[in-house]
């Protein structure tokens, strides 16, 4: 085909426009996190470990035995020696979800490179871990319950704000929805996109006070940043995707239990338990 290439017309393409008329395009991701296999220790080094061994043997068997919409495979750590826990941490690595759940115990979860695979630590003071696992699923339990734990409805005036320009409508829409999803839980969640909206800084402002802050915080590394937040009302989540110089490309509410991109599909989950099995062998 090099040699067939059609002939452009004269100004057409980059730069034909003039210096004044140039198209301003929405910059590209320039990097894309993918499966890394962390570095593995030594045969000598891990043959002193063997309790990180079976705990390894432990995950296998959760990750095959588990399936999506199951009540979530754990593995407690509390009692095993830190060295063991150590060459586990470094086995399975860091993965592309991080998440921080607020409140009087705070909880930080971190997903290994094993999709599904999530790294749960209790909290207290200044980050002293007090109690962790690992657990299988496809978001960690303590998310679902913990989310909207404490959420309230809020409260509408009679009158909106005169300056307002789209989120008095943004808001009742949301609210029927939410009321709807918490008498009977709605399979297709309910997506309201403001990047199609205009929306100034005071609809910002007004819709970020009525549906208050949540505990919970999710940040997703893929193409791109994804960051998720649960409000202070019930069913209530922003969804915001940044490209990879930060700048937001998508902003979204979703009335839903847990926005499906914060959690592990059944094939991620089976290419987890193949991964394992992977690494198993290399360390054996």
């Amino acid at each position: 085909m090099t040699g067939n290439l059609p002939i452009l017309p004269a100004g057409f393409g980059p730069g034909s426009l003039g210096d004044e008329e140039q198209l301003d395009y929405l910059p590209m991701p320039r990097a894309m996190h993918t499966f890394e296999r962390p570095p593995l220790p030594e045969p000598e080094q891990l043959g002193k470990h063997p309790i990180a061994l079976a705990l390894l043997e432990r995950l296998q068997e959760a990750l095959i035995a588990y399936r999506v919409g199951e009540q979530s495979r754990v593995i407690g750590l509390d009692r095993q020696p830190k060295a063991d826990l150590a060459l586990l941490q470094q086995i399975l690595g860091e993965g592309e979800v991080a998440v921080q759940v607020g409140g009087q115990r705070p909880v930080r979860i971190q997903e290994t490179v094993l999709a599904g695979v999530w790294w749960v630590q209790l909290q207290v003071g200044l980050g002293e871990v007090v109690g962790q696992w690992l657990e299988v699923a496809d978001v960690p339990a303590l998310v679902r319950r913990r989310a909207f734990a404490e959420a309230r409805w809020p409260r509408l005036g009679a009158t909106l704000p005169d300056d307002l320009l789209n989120a008095g409508p943004v808001l009742v829409e949301l609210l029927d929805a939410a009321k709807k999803h918490a008498e009977r839980e709605c399979a297709t969640p309910h997506v309201i996109n403001l990047s199609l909206l205009p929306f100034s800084a005071e609809d910002q402002c007004f819709l970020a006070e009525q549906l208050g802050e949540g505990p919970v915080t999710v940040l997703s590394r893929g193409y791109g940043n994804c960051r998720i937040a649960s409000t202070a009302t019930p069913g209530i989540w922003r969804v915001q995707y940044f490209n990879s110089t930060d700048r937001l490309i998508l902003d979204t509410l979703e009335v839903t239990s847990i926005p499906q991109v914060a959690c592990a599909a059944q094939e991620d989950i089976d290419d987890s338990a193949e991964r394992l099995r992977e690494i198993r062998e290399a360390l054996e």
